[in-house]
Protein backbone atom coordinates (compact mmCIF):
# COMPACT_ATOMS: atom_id res chain seq x y z
CA UNK A 1 0.00 0.00 0.00
CA UNK A 2 1.14 3.71 -0.32
CA UNK A 3 1.02 6.15 2.29
CA UNK A 4 1.47 9.75 2.35
CA UNK A 5 2.34 11.73 5.12
CA UNK A 6 1.26 15.77 4.38
CA UNK A 7 2.98 18.02 6.92
CA UNK A 8 4.63 21.65 7.13
CA UNK A 9 8.01 21.46 7.70
CA UNK A 10 10.78 19.01 7.65
CA UNK A 11 11.66 17.40 11.45
CA UNK A 12 7.28 17.29 11.50
CA UNK A 13 7.37 13.81 10.39
CA UNK A 14 10.12 12.67 12.47
CA UNK A 15 8.55 13.99 15.59
CA UNK A 16 4.88 12.24 15.51
CA UNK A 17 5.99 9.37 12.84
CA UNK A 18 9.31 8.04 12.66
CA UNK A 19 8.41 5.19 13.97
CA UNK A 20 5.29 4.22 12.05
CA UNK A 21 7.41 5.34 8.43
CA UNK A 22 10.37 3.07 9.36
CA UNK A 23 7.61 0.33 10.03
CA UNK A 24 5.71 1.13 7.23
CA UNK A 25 8.84 1.32 4.71
CA UNK A 26 10.13 -1.99 6.52
CA UNK A 27 7.61 -3.89 5.75
CA UNK A 28 7.41 -3.12 1.99
CA UNK A 29 4.94 -0.23 1.68
CA UNK A 30 5.77 2.76 -0.26
CA UNK A 31 6.02 5.53 2.18
CA UNK A 32 5.95 9.86 0.74
CA UNK A 33 5.63 13.04 2.44
CA UNK A 34 4.35 16.13 1.12
CA UNK A 35 5.39 18.89 2.86
CA UNK A 36 3.96 22.57 2.74
CA UNK A 37 7.27 24.78 3.41
CA UNK A 38 11.11 23.67 3.64
CA UNK A 39 10.73 25.12 7.24
CA UNK A 40 13.29 28.70 5.99
CA UNK A 41 12.45 30.78 8.64
CA UNK A 42 13.59 28.18 11.33
CA UNK A 43 16.27 29.03 13.81
CA UNK A 44 19.60 27.15 13.42
CA UNK A 45 21.40 25.39 16.10
CA UNK A 46 25.03 26.57 16.87
CA UNK A 47 26.47 23.43 15.66
CA UNK A 48 24.80 23.71 12.10
CA UNK A 49 25.99 26.83 11.30
CA UNK A 50 29.34 25.88 9.17
CA UNK A 51 26.82 23.91 7.52
CA UNK A 52 24.58 26.97 7.25
CA UNK A 53 27.21 29.07 6.13
CA UNK A 54 28.91 26.09 3.31
CA UNK A 55 25.08 25.58 1.46
CA UNK A 56 24.36 29.44 2.14
CA UNK A 57 20.52 29.23 2.86
CA UNK A 58 18.44 27.97 5.72
CA UNK A 59 16.03 26.39 3.52
CA UNK A 60 18.81 24.48 1.43
CA UNK A 61 20.15 22.90 5.12
CA UNK A 62 17.05 21.64 6.24
CA UNK A 63 16.16 19.91 2.85
CA UNK A 64 19.53 18.19 2.82
CA UNK A 65 18.63 17.12 6.29
CA UNK A 66 15.36 15.58 5.32
CA UNK A 67 16.75 14.04 2.42
CA UNK A 68 19.36 12.43 4.77
CA UNK A 69 16.20 11.63 7.06
CA UNK A 70 14.54 9.82 4.29
CA UNK A 71 17.14 7.51 3.48
CA UNK A 72 16.95 6.66 6.97
CA UNK A 73 13.16 5.89 7.35
CA UNK A 74 12.55 4.81 4.02
CA UNK A 75 10.95 7.20 2.79
CA UNK A 76 10.62 7.05 -1.10
CA UNK A 77 9.62 10.54 -2.21
CA UNK A 78 9.78 14.32 -1.34
CA UNK A 79 7.71 16.95 -2.21
CA UNK A 80 7.36 20.07 -1.76
CA UNK A 81 4.22 22.80 -2.56
CA UNK A 82 6.94 25.88 -1.77
CA UNK A 83 4.86 28.09 0.71
CA UNK A 84 7.59 30.47 2.78
CA UNK A 85 7.70 28.58 6.27
CA UNK A 86 5.13 30.75 8.71
CA UNK A 87 3.54 32.95 5.98
CA UNK A 88 0.91 30.35 5.54
CA UNK A 89 -2.69 32.56 4.76
CA UNK A 90 -6.61 31.55 5.14
CA UNK A 91 -6.40 32.54 1.51
CA UNK A 92 -3.61 29.98 0.62
CA UNK A 93 -5.49 27.27 3.06
CA UNK A 94 -9.10 27.33 1.47
CA UNK A 95 -6.98 28.37 -2.19
CA UNK A 96 -3.93 27.61 -3.54
CA UNK A 97 -3.01 24.83 -1.52
CA UNK A 98 -5.82 22.90 -1.15
CA UNK A 99 -5.82 23.13 -5.01
CA UNK A 100 -2.22 21.77 -4.83
CA UNK A 101 -3.07 18.57 -2.83
CA UNK A 102 -5.93 18.03 -4.41
CA UNK A 103 -3.50 17.55 -7.62
CA UNK A 104 -0.82 15.50 -6.22
CA UNK A 105 -3.39 13.41 -4.38
CA UNK A 106 -4.82 12.86 -7.80
CA UNK A 107 -1.77 12.23 -9.05
CA UNK A 108 0.13 9.93 -6.07
CA UNK A 109 -3.54 8.20 -5.61
CA UNK A 110 -2.06 6.79 -1.85
CA UNK A 111 -4.59 4.29 0.08
CA UNK A 112 -4.05 6.75 2.98
CA UNK A 113 -3.06 9.85 4.18
CA UNK A 114 -1.61 11.26 7.21
CA UNK A 115 -1.49 14.31 8.21
CA UNK A 116 -1.41 17.01 11.94
CA UNK A 117 -5.11 16.87 14.31
CA UNK A 118 -6.71 20.08 13.82
CA UNK A 119 -4.93 21.44 16.67
CA UNK A 120 -1.90 20.96 15.05
CA UNK A 121 -0.39 19.72 17.92
CA UNK A 122 0.44 23.39 19.43
CA UNK A 123 -1.92 25.57 17.40
CA UNK A 124 1.17 26.17 15.06
CA UNK A 125 -0.69 28.01 12.50
CA UNK A 126 1.05 26.33 9.61
CA UNK A 127 0.37 23.10 10.77
CA UNK A 128 -3.30 23.82 11.42
CA UNK A 129 -3.45 25.21 7.95
CA UNK A 130 -1.94 22.17 6.68
CA UNK A 131 -4.42 19.98 8.19
CA UNK A 132 -7.45 21.47 7.35
CA UNK A 133 -6.42 22.09 3.34
CA UNK A 134 -5.60 18.35 3.59
CA UNK A 135 -8.80 17.25 4.95
CA UNK A 136 -10.77 19.09 2.61
CA UNK A 137 -8.76 17.91 -0.07
CA UNK A 138 -9.10 14.03 0.84
CA UNK A 139 -12.73 14.73 0.64
CA UNK A 140 -12.39 16.90 -2.86
CA UNK A 141 -10.30 15.22 -4.90
CA UNK A 142 -11.10 13.04 -7.29
CA UNK A 143 -8.98 9.93 -6.17
CA UNK A 144 -10.58 8.88 -2.84
CA UNK A 145 -8.11 7.32 -0.49
CA UNK A 146 -9.17 4.78 1.43
CA UNK A 147 -9.01 6.37 4.27
CA UNK A 148 -7.85 9.97 6.76
CA UNK A 149 -5.64 9.47 9.65
CA UNK A 150 -4.65 12.71 12.11
CA UNK A 151 -1.75 12.09 13.55
CA UNK A 152 -1.84 13.32 16.98
CA UNK A 153 1.08 14.41 19.25
CA UNK A 154 1.41 16.29 22.85
CA UNK A 155 4.04 18.18 23.21
CA UNK A 156 5.62 18.70 27.07
CA UNK A 157 2.33 18.22 29.25
CA UNK A 158 3.64 20.61 31.94
CA UNK A 159 3.94 23.49 29.53
CA UNK A 160 0.37 22.46 27.60
CA UNK A 161 -1.39 21.11 30.38
CA UNK A 162 -4.32 23.70 30.18
CA UNK A 163 -4.38 23.04 26.16
CA UNK A 164 -5.46 19.46 26.40
CA UNK A 165 -8.17 17.43 27.37
CA UNK A 166 -7.29 13.77 28.93
CA UNK A 167 -9.25 11.98 26.35
CA UNK A 168 -8.23 11.43 23.41
CA UNK A 169 -10.03 10.17 19.89
CA UNK A 170 -7.46 7.71 18.85
CA UNK A 171 -9.06 5.28 17.19
CA UNK A 172 -5.10 3.42 15.48
CA UNK A 173 -2.36 3.55 16.73
CA UNK A 174 1.34 2.30 16.15
CA UNK A 175 3.56 0.58 18.52
CA UNK A 176 7.16 2.02 18.54
CA UNK A 177 10.29 -0.09 20.13
CA UNK A 178 12.96 0.54 17.81
CA UNK A 179 13.42 3.88 19.82
CA UNK A 180 17.41 4.05 18.45
CA UNK A 181 15.87 4.66 14.69
CA UNK A 182 13.51 7.03 15.58
CA UNK A 183 16.45 8.93 18.11
CA UNK A 184 18.30 8.84 15.14
CA UNK A 185 15.89 10.73 12.81
CA UNK A 186 15.94 13.54 15.36
CA UNK A 187 19.69 13.84 15.59
CA UNK A 188 20.04 13.95 11.73
CA UNK A 189 17.74 17.14 12.11
CA UNK A 190 20.90 18.27 13.49
CA UNK A 191 19.68 22.70 13.06
CA UNK A 192 16.73 22.44 14.58
CA UNK A 193 16.08 21.93 18.70
CA UNK A 194 14.85 18.88 19.36
CA UNK A 195 15.19 18.25 22.74
CA UNK A 196 11.57 17.73 24.17
CA UNK A 197 10.70 14.92 21.37
CA UNK A 198 14.41 13.49 22.59
CA UNK A 199 13.62 13.80 26.49
CA UNK A 200 10.42 11.67 25.79
CA UNK A 201 11.96 9.00 23.49
CA UNK A 202 14.38 8.68 26.43
CA UNK A 203 11.91 8.53 28.98
CA UNK A 204 9.27 6.34 27.81
CA UNK A 205 11.43 3.93 25.68
CA UNK A 206 8.80 1.89 23.45
CA UNK A 207 5.95 4.07 23.00
CA UNK A 208 2.78 4.51 20.88
CA UNK A 209 2.45 7.08 18.00
CA UNK A 210 -1.03 7.85 18.09
CA UNK A 211 -3.89 8.47 14.66
CA UNK A 212 -7.24 8.92 14.64
CA UNK A 213 -9.27 7.38 11.69
CA UNK A 214 -11.39 10.25 10.35
CA UNK A 215 -12.54 9.44 6.91
CA UNK A 216 -12.56 5.97 6.19
CA UNK A 217 -13.82 4.14 2.65
CA UNK A 218 -15.43 0.42 3.51
CA UNK A 219 -12.12 -1.14 3.45
CA UNK A 220 -9.83 1.03 5.77
CA UNK A 221 -9.83 -0.52 8.60
CA UNK A 222 -9.02 -3.79 7.42
CA UNK A 223 -6.31 -2.57 5.53
CA UNK A 224 -4.97 -1.08 8.33
CA UNK A 225 -5.21 -4.10 10.16
CA UNK A 226 -3.65 -5.87 7.11
CA UNK A 227 -0.96 -3.60 6.95
CA UNK A 228 1.02 -5.33 10.27
CA UNK A 229 1.49 -1.91 11.71
CA UNK A 230 -1.82 -0.32 13.26
CA UNK A 231 -4.04 -1.67 15.76
CA UNK A 232 -7.17 -0.85 16.69
CA UNK A 233 -7.76 1.37 20.31
CA UNK A 234 -11.31 0.91 21.99
CA UNK A 235 -12.16 4.18 23.88
CA UNK A 236 -9.54 6.35 22.99
CA UNK A 237 -7.33 4.60 25.42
Amino acid sequence: MKFLFIFAHPDDETVACAGTIRQLSQAGHRVELLLATDGGAGEVSRQSRPQLKKLGSVKALRRQELNTVGRHLGIANVKYLEYEDGQITNQDVWGGMLLSIIDHLDAARPDFVITFDHSGWYFHLDHVGTSIATTLAVHQAGHRPRGLLLSHFRPDQRKWRYVFADHQPITHRVLVTDTQHKLAATKLHASQDLRIPRRFINKKGSHYELYQLVFAGRTAAKALAESGIFSPVENGK
